[in-house]
């Protein structure tokens, strides 16, 4: 397919266009062919002051700044990774995050819906700019997903055997072994050619920034996005407590609360997806604690009573493990006390600390988006 403009104008003379074709239509007329721009263009498609009036990307984009340090970009859905792997290695990638309860990993994303299709659209637009880079087939133009074609899949199609209205549902599964029910293809795709360079026909599925889908080959190095089932999205960026608050909710979210050793051990999972297993050498490195939304209730003079509630009042509803044998200590400085939570990435342990200094954070999803195989 050719390449696609970032912005198609609806001029006075493309009006009369669409209603000329509108009336032959109707008299059973043969409607010209669409050009590629008029097949790919859809309201806000690449369209920056569009996508970030969406009620969705103004959430994202507000974060968006603050993911600007990391190699994954999450939302409550999809975890979308900047690296650029073929196929083979984003599935296997996807399946090395395992969930800590089963020590099974996650899939490819799989997209069911039009608003999942736009979420994967934003991800990547967040990960690699909104507007198209180069040339249409810009690897940072596109994401991996886990779609792929499982029969009739090693042989040259016929012209008039290609496009979307050629394609058969029944030949193509997600990693999940279900058939698609949902579809965006691009112009004339899927088209399964094949390269001699790569001893291979294209049966494997990416998305662009504009949503749309092509079957490509699975020897290209691409984005990719996992399907992501877990309750927590940990922030590289370095911020205060407030600020923490502040930018969880105005992506959507609230801050991480955080009420069982279950739901500790996810958190620390969590972590591990935006920073990798490794922690900091030095201990006190404020990259090893990560801000939680649990503060101490303190008495008329500022000072701690000992009790504990998360950010929304709501009461702590387990005993966790504070990383040392005093703590909380309460310790007192010029600006105040210690009456905030941040979670050790080393040891998974709690400490209490002053509201001022800038850690990564922890927002909390309102719900699962999918469930991790059993």
């Amino acid at each position: 397919s050719s390449g696609i403009n970032a912005e198609w104008p609806l001029r006075p003379g493309r009006v009369l266009l669409v209603l000329l074709v509108c009336v032959v239509g109707l008299e059973g007329a043969k409607q010209p062919k669409l050009t590629n721009n008029e097949y790919e263009a859809f309201v806000g498609a690449t369209d920056e002051a569009i996508i970030m009036d969406d009620p969705v990307a103004i959430k994202a984009r507000k974060m968006s700044k603050l993911l600007k340090r990391q190699d994954v970009v999450a939302n409550c859905r999809y975890l979308l990774f900047k690296a650029y792997k073929n196929y083979t290695d984003a599935k296997s990638s996807c399946r090395n995050l395992e969930w800590p309860f089963t020590h099974k990993g996650v899939d490819l994303a799989s997209v069911n819906s039009e608003e999942e299709n736009k979420e994967i659209r934003i991800l990547l637009q967040l990960a690699h700019g909104v507007k198209q880079v180069g040339k249409l087939y810009n690897r940072d133009n596109w994401v991996w997903v886990g779609l792929e074609k499982t029969l009739n899949n090693k042989v040259l199609l016929a012209k008039e055997e290609r496009g979307p209205e050629n394609y058969n549902a029944s030949e193509w599964q997600w990693l999940d072994g279900t058939h698609p029910k949902y579809t965006k293809w691009m112009r004339d795709m899927p088209d399964q050619g094949y390269k001699k360079k790569y001893d291979d026909f294209q049966n494997h599925v990416m998305v662009n920034k504009r949503g749309r889908w092509d079957d490509t080959f699975p020897e290209i190095e691409a984005p990719y996005a996992c399907n992501y089932c877990g309750k927590y999205i940990v922030v590289a960026e370095h911020v205060t407590w407030f600020h923490a608050k502040a930018a969880c909710e105005s992506y959507g979210l609230t801050m991480a609360i955080v009420n069982s050793m279950a739901e500790n051990i996810e958190l620390g999972w969590a972590a591990n997806i935006t920073f990798g297993p490794d922690p900091e050498h030095k201990r006190w490195n404020n990259t090893n604690w990560i801000w939680l939304g649990t503060e101490e209730i303190m008495d008329a003079e500022d000072h701690g009573t000992g009790e504990w509630i998360h950010h929304d009042g709501s009461e702590l509803g387990w005993n966790p493990v504070w990383d040392r044998k005093l703590q909380p200590d309460n310790r007192v400085a010029k600006r105040g006390e210690q009456k905030v939570v941040a979670f050790s990435r080393i040891n998974q342990k709690w400490d209490d600390s002053f509201t001022w200094r800038k850690r990564p954070f922890a927002c909390m999803c309102p719900h699962r988006s999918c469930h991790f195989p059993e």
